[in-house]
């Protein structure tokens, strides 16, 4: 059994003589039901799941901290967590890379590091993280962990070498383990499954076929695939891939055999779930090779997409593409949000590549698209009948929109530039937030511009390596990132109108904005950014109320919780942003403020 076992003889001996069979212990512990989980607006004190709800808002309904006090915000408690890859000898620049947030219920808090290490704290107190326990799943390969989630008496947790751990939430034991590798018969290769991973965020939804279910999502080279299994036990409920497969609809899409490594892995949060539908929606990834279009002319199906799958099958019910044939990393896997709008109800994210979208969740209709900067290039504009960029011709394979992504002919010195960057940009974990009073959504994100470059072409036989290229497949090319600045955004989800902040950072040629957004009814919106800054603004005006710099890198998402009626936000600092001017700490921290 993987654990840290002098940390459970103090901690677990410890608890069981203050707590006993208490009452306390009972309430504290208390089992997060599917009930408690579907209902998780009506308990504003706890932190159920990554962003809040199902509906992915990422928005607190606390509001003791407010505008007129959030100016008293000062650190209460923090703890060291860990999570730092040792650095070769004489390197003081630790690796934390943490891209996740607590979770709370009932006073206690549940977090992992980017070891996949799992943790418990009791902060009950209002002045102290009491360690209870901490397991080490002993993961093979580490990369990062973007999160956990609760389910009855279990913490679910999924580790970078493709497991799924349920841990047992008062004892810090695992209650059931899984390997969960995906089979070699088809499609992806057996070298290609050895590269797998699970690297979302994980999520835990009742069906409305009565099961219980974990959402993970696939890292890996091949092709993607979000995955279900039995919350109670581990079994394999379903697995949908996130490219067309020969005799699928829509396959055709990647000329040849390209299809075979196109990735297009939906490596973000957990899904949103409408109950009603019973539908899950989540984002997907780039094609791969990500910067040589030249090699896969076609739309690419289903990168850079919104797909809609059945909850009890997995049965993809619609997609919706924003850039076909994309060519500059242009993600789409940022949160998904549900909620209701004149013109009925809404799935939305914020797009890599620089709109917010807003399509009919029943079906998948294209709604609107707003743009959030002033600065994109790319494209003349999205259609408003299709969605697609103006310039899409879906007669032909390799798309010229209005900035022409890289070409294998054209040297570095004559890259155009492209705006905006996709460095930066909101997707993966780093969530926005959605006001359900105002209909306000908010993200920040860097605004900037890239020369892009293609340097050599992917099936050269010296370089081409589909099993362990990465998302170049071996391919080289040139990034260069110019007129960076870190932007918070406002969009109202009905007017379409739109509010920003600007923030010069003084970090040049930075992966600036990677914290999101947490909006909550004091008035407030969170984020932060790679200067190790995170700071209160005004919801409507966007002026900054409070700030602290935590002195390290900032990455994933800030919560707030409440005990005994004292509300608290709570953040993870520890990032992997790679500029000296902000420095890094030798260990991962949690981070409590409250008034």
């Amino acid at each position: 059994m993987r654990i840290s076992t002098k940390l459970l003889t103090t901690t677990i001996a410890a608890t069981a003589l203050c707590f006993g069979t208490s009452v306390a212990a009972q309430e504290a512990f208390a089992p997060t039901t599917p009930e408690r989980l579907l209902n998780a607006d009506a308990e504003p004190h706890n932190w159920l799941m990554a962003l809040g709800n199902y509906s992915n808002w990422h928005y607190s309904q606390l509001d003791q901290i407010n505008r007129d006090n959030v100016a008293n915000l000062r650190i209460v408690y923090t703890a060291s967590i860990g999570g730092c890859a040792v650095p070769p000898a004489g390197d003081l620049s630790a690796n934390c890379n943490e891209q996740a947030a607590p979770l709370v219920d009932n006073g206690i808090m549940y977090l992992n590091d980017s070891m996949n290490r799992v943790m418990a704290f009791d902060v009950r107190s209002g002045d102290r993280a009491v360690p209870l326990w901490r397991l080490d799943p002993e993961t093979e390969r580490i990369n990062r962990d973007r999160g956990i989630a609760l389910y009855e008496n279990t913490v679910i947790q999924t580790t970078g070498d493709a497991r799924i751990i349920a841990i047992g939430k008062q004892s810090g034991e695992i209650v059931w383990e899984v390997g969960a590798q995906e089979p070699v018969d088809q499609p992806n290769t057996a070298d290609m499954i050895a590269t797998r991973a699970f690297s979302g965020t994980p999520g835990v939804f009742g069906t409305a076929g009565g099961r219980q279910i974990i959402t993970v999502s696939s890292r890996g080279h091949g092709i993607g695939s979000m995955v279900a299994y039995d919350a109670n036990n581990g079994e394999l409920v379903w697995r949908t891939y996130t490219i067309p497969q020969p005799g699928e609809a829509n396959f055709g899409t990647w000329p040849g055999e390209t299809w075979r490594t196109g990735r297009a892995q939906p490596w973000g949060p957990a899904p949103a779930f409408d109950p009603e539908t019973n539908l899950l929606y989540f984002g997907t990834g780039e094609p791969s090779p990500v910067y040589d279009p030249e090699y896969r002319p076609g739309d690419n199906l289903y990168s850079a997409s919104t797909l809609a799958v059945d909850a009890d099958t997995g049965e993809i019910a619609w997609f919706f593409q924003e850039v076909p044939n994309d060519q500059w990393d242009g993600d789409s896997t940022s949160s998904r949000m549900l909620y209701p709008t004149p013109d009925g109800n809404v799935v939305a994210n914020w797009g890599r590549m620089g709109f917010f979208y807003q399509l009919e969740r029943l079906r998948g209709e294209f709604l609107n698209a707003t743009a959030q900067t002033d600065n994109i290039t790319w494209t003349a504009g999205i259609d408003p009948k299709t969605g697609h960029p103006i310039e899409y011709d879906p007669n032909v394979g390799l798309q010229t929109y209005t900035g022409v992504g890289p070409r294998r002919a054209r040297a570095p010195e004559d890259a155009l530039l492209t705006c905006t960057s996709h460095r930066g940009a909101p997707t993966g974990v780093w969530s926005a937030s959605y006001d359900p009073t105002t209909g306000i959504t908010y993200q920040s994100r860097t605004v900037a511009c890239m020369f892009y470059s293609q340097l050599t072409n992917t099936e050269d036989p010296a370089l081409f390596n589909p099993a362990g290229g990465g998302e170049r497949l071996g391919g080289r090319s040139e990034l260069v990132m110019v007129q960076g600045e870190w932007q918070l955004i406002a969009i109202d989800t009905v007017t379409g109108e739109v509010n920003r902040v600007v923030r010069d950072l003084g970090v040049p040629d930075a992966y600036l904005a990677e914290v999101g957004t947490l909006a909550t009814a004091g008035g407030l919106v969170f984020t932060g950014g790679e200067d190790g800054r995170i700071s209160a603004y005004h919801s409507e005006t966007l002026e900054e109320l409070w700030g602290f710099n935590t002195g390290t890198h900032l990455k994933g998402g800030v919560i707030s919780f409440a005990v005994d009626g004292n509300q608290y936000i709570a953040k993870i600092v520890g990032g992997d942003g790679g500029n000296s001017a902000t420095g890094h700490l030798p260990t991962a921290m949690l981070f409590v403020w409250g008034l």
